[in-house]
């Protein structure tokens, strides 16, 4: 097989049905990609968990995306119009779409992630090992992710805060000689909502960030005042400092000697809020392509903080179906994708 004989969409099909939502499952999947590549001759290596093909590690292009995904919700299905399941939008089908270009044009490297959904050690570890061993190259990268067929030259950073309180437990029928800790971790969501949040303007549209309550518990049992509680918030950033102005703004509360907020622990740093620096390329891609930006978050970051690269984030599908039962990518969106993602490609190669 040459790379002018494989056919795009049955590569998207075998790998959509390969499911990738645990450790065994990706190795699957590179295990098919590894013998995907062979038979074109293009060489292969894993390096820190991520699967990589190249022609020469001089070139200064990454193309990126990942190949595992959230927990199944919804197996492969495919009509004439539509594939359907976990994983053909978010990110397979962009996946494919940077194979596409790095098949059809000399200068890239593709590096497959290995666990985006999950703590991004893969990537992580691979712009540091990058970074060791490409002697102050300047680096470009487009990362794929559903993006509606437009070039996203940002995206929001996120991170997990923990906001604890701590009251002071007795007896349920008599509250006042307690000190209720849900009652006050009740306080600092419903105070959260007015914490005035930054906001970036792309193309005349606002982009603000966002604090989300998304898991709570706390209690003794159902006739003692609570002596403590717990939430998870998730944080969606359009500015730097988000973290601080957050424990800052509880520091002024009432309640605020009940309160402790830090963020939740991993080991690999969080990905926080990306904006393309570079303006002449901004301008160079914005004449071909629909400039926007991406709400969700990507590894983006970590190849523009660890290794300076000038991102840009691009795909087929909307952010609005993955992650759900209903994702589905409409083959012809993903045709065109195909030939965009090319045309992307290219365009940084002129440029750079």
């Amino acid at each position: 097989m040459t790379s002018k004989e494989f056919n795009p969409i049955d590569l998207w099909e075998d790998l959509s049905k390969i499911r990738t939502d645990d450790e065994e499952g990706v190795k699957k999947a590179f295990k098919y990609l590894s013998k995907f590549f062979d038979n074109l001759n293009i060489k292969t290596k894993i390096i820190e968990g991520c699967f990589v093909a190249y022609r020469s590690f001089e070139d200064e292009i990454l193309l990126n995306s990942h190949i595992d995904t959230v927990k199944v919700l919804r197996e492969f299905e495919k009509d004439e119009e539509n594939f359907y399941g976990t994983g053909v939008c978010d990110a397979k089908a962009q996946l494919v779409s940077l194979i596409n270009a790095f098949l059809n044009n000399e200068g890239s490297i593709l590096v497959v992630s290995p666990d985006e959904e999950r703590d991004s050690h893969g990537i992580y570890n691979f712009c540091h090992w990058l970074k060791r061993n490409a002697k102050d190259k300047k680096f470009y990268c487009i990362v794929g992710e559903p993006t509606n067929l437009k070039v996203c030259v940002g995206h929001k950073g996120r991170f997990e805060v923990v906001v604890k309180t701590y009251g002071k437990s007795c007896h349920a029928s008599n509250p006042k000689y307690g000190i209720n800790a849900i009652e006050i971790i009740a306080d600092v969501i419903c105070d959260l909502r007015d914490l005035p949040c930054n906001c970036i303007e792309i193309e005349n549209k606002k982009y603000f960030s966002t604090i989300t309550p998304t898991m709570i518990k706390g209690g003794i049992q159902s006739n003692v005042i609570p002596n403590h509680a717990e939430v998870i918030l998730d944080v969606r950033s359009v500015e730097e400092h988000l973290m601080e102005k957050i424990k800052n703004y509880l520091k002024e509360k009432r309640y605020s000697k009940y309160v402790e907020a830090y963020l939740n622990k991993r080991k690999v740093p969080y990905a926080d809020f990306y904006m393309l620096k570079n303006k002449e390329l901004l301008r160079f891609i914005s004449k071909n392509f629909e400039i926007d930006f991406f709400t969700a978050t990507c590894e983006a970051f970590y190849f523009n903080n660890i290794l300076n690269a000038d991102v840009l984030i691009f795909g087929s599908g909307r952010l609005d179906v993955i992650h759900s039962k209903k994702e589905y990518l409409d083959i012809k969106e993903f045709e065109k994708g195909l030939k965009m993602a090319d045309d992307l490609l290219k365009h940084i190669i002129d440029f750079k």
